[in-house]
């Protein structure tokens, strides 16, 4: 409990006033070091604005740093009957293909029994796909043989499921054995045995056969494990559906041929270098906005942005002001510019200006829309080499994506720099500011002392005056 003054009742003086107005002036440095701890809590959340733009710019080259991003082709088959078909950037080209067979995982089911749970099955072993399983009171079950099938399933590439018939009775539960691929053929054996020595059966039936998948790419015998079919054509998967039709004899079998045609997706890839410009702008927009109304002299900026919550609009403060003439920003715009506007490779487009893509008096970058659509129209490979490179020259995406990966890393990186930084700042003010707190509060309580002290003389004065007043007039009398 704080202690209870009475203030001025000897000398009449406002003394808790003067106490407060002086330790106002005492508390000024302190206050200063609470503002600049303000400061650079502010001026950190000013770095992170800059990095999250920067990361969405990384994002945005990064879809175009690759050939394979750069190149977007699209697939179309001439019958999704018999296959249908994916680009993640396959070379340009046209293809026949046919299907004569499609791949199948091998299946194999049990005789029915009763109960997935009662101790059927005696003691003894199982071999499933060359793995010998012991079977004992512990796992004599339909359901503890499946789980001791799948517990070696990585070994033998063959799992358990039960299944129920619905016939009801006493054979509704079978067991279903599957191979893992189409690769993946396998036997069933057991020894099984009750506790008079009878053998107990266990027998499966194969209800389909492993087999590859069969197809030919222009004349080129292609096999396959999967009936999703990759890495025969480079950047194209194929995903078998249906077999061919045979136009000839079961004896000498014509399988009639699908067309596939990649072709370039110049609207997929304008829609990336859009996206691209927009985020860029994005960042010299975050930039250049610290130098706007350069008249203001508050420490907040006093532009804002908008963000989507549900059906509330949140509006974000924008920092930048408090970057104004930073060297780490100002290093960065260079940066992002000296990439741009620099030379890449060596085939016909080298620089993004041929292709539609300037920039403007502000920094940020123009796009001229027919250019572009000319470019990507007229010569898709050479856009896509001054994008993502050739292999053994780096693209203008590919240097914009290895310089944002280093700038925005979250342990080397620009923000995770500041962050460094503030901590070690802000731990040194709250140093400084615990002891000048500490300082305060020992001067309010001196200067209360000081106060105290005086009332108290002045009040032990009053009384000797009014003691030697009323001695006066009675010694008058």
């Amino acid at each position: 409990m704080a202690d209870i003054t009475f203030s001025g009742l000897a000398s009449g003086m406002d003394t808790d006033g003067i106490v407060t107005k002086l330790m106002k002036i005492e508390r000024q440095p302190l206050d200063r070091l609470e503002k600049v701890k303000t400061n650079e809590a502010n001026r950190l959340k000013a770095y992170g604005q800059l990095n999250t733009l920067l990361q969405k710019l990384k994002d945005a080259a990064g879809t175009m740093n690759l050939t394979s991003g750069a190149r977007t082709t699209k697939a179309e088959s001439g019958n999704n009957g018999v296959f249908t078909a994916s680009s993640n950037g396959g070379a340009v080209g046209s293809y026949n293909i046919s299907v004569s067979q499609l791949a199948q995982v091998q299946k194999s089911v049990s005789g029915g029994v009763a109960s997935t749970t009662a101790s059927l099955f005696g003691n003894g072993t199982l071999t499933v796909g060359g793995q010998t399983l012991t079977i004992d009171d512990s796992n004599n079950s339909l359901q503890g043989i499946a789980q001791a099938i799948n517990g070696v399933s990585d070994k033998s590439g063959v799992t358990a499921t039960i299944i129920n018939d619905g016939s009801g009775g006493g054979a509704a539960y079978r067991l279903v054995l599957t191979g893992k691929d189409a690769s993946a053929n396998f036997t069933v054996g057991s020894n099984l045995h009750d506790g008079s020595g009878a053998v107990i059966p266990f027998s499966v039936t194969n209800t389909q056969n492993a087999q590859q998948a069969k197809l030919n790419v222009d004349g080129i015998d292609v096999v396959s494990n999967s009936n999703m079919v990759t890495g025969v054509i480079s950047g194209v998967t194929l995903n078998l559906t249906g077999v061919s039709q045979n136009t000839g004899t079961d004896a000498a079998p014509q399988y009639q041929k699908t067309s596939l045609n990649v072709t370039a997706d110049t609207g997929a890839l304008k829609e990336k270098v859009t996206k691209f410009v927009a985020a860029y702008n994005e960042v010299m927009d975050w930039i250049n906005s610290a130098y706007d109304d350069e008249d203001d002299k508050t420490s907040s900026a006093s532009s804002t942005s908008s963000t989507k919550d549900g059906d509330d609009d949140k509006k974000e403060e924008n920092f930048s002001k408090l970057l104004r003439g930073d060297t780490t920003v100002n290093s960065i715009k260079r940066g992002l510019q000296s990439i741009f506007g620099s030379a890449v490779g060596d085939g016909s487009l080298k620089i993004m200006s041929q292709i539609g893509i300037s920039t403007n008096r502000e920094g940020g970058l123009t796009v001229d829309s027919a250019k572009l659509d000319s470019a990507l129209n007229e010569n898709f490979a050479g856009v896509a080499e001054l994008l993502a490179g050739n292999g053994s020259t780096d693209g203008v995406m590919k240097k914009f994506n290895s310089y944002l990966l280093k700038t925005t890393s979250v342990s080397s990186g620009m923000y995770a720099e500041k962050q460094t930084r503030y901590k070690d700042k802000v731990k040194l003010l709250d140093k400084q500011i615990e002891q000048k707190t500490t300082a305060i509060e020992k001067r309010e309580a001196q200067l209360y002392a000081r106060f105290s002290a005086m009332e108290q003389i002045i009040g032990n004065m009053n009384s000797t005056s009014s003691y030697i007043m009323q001695l006066s007039a009675s010694l008058m009398k």
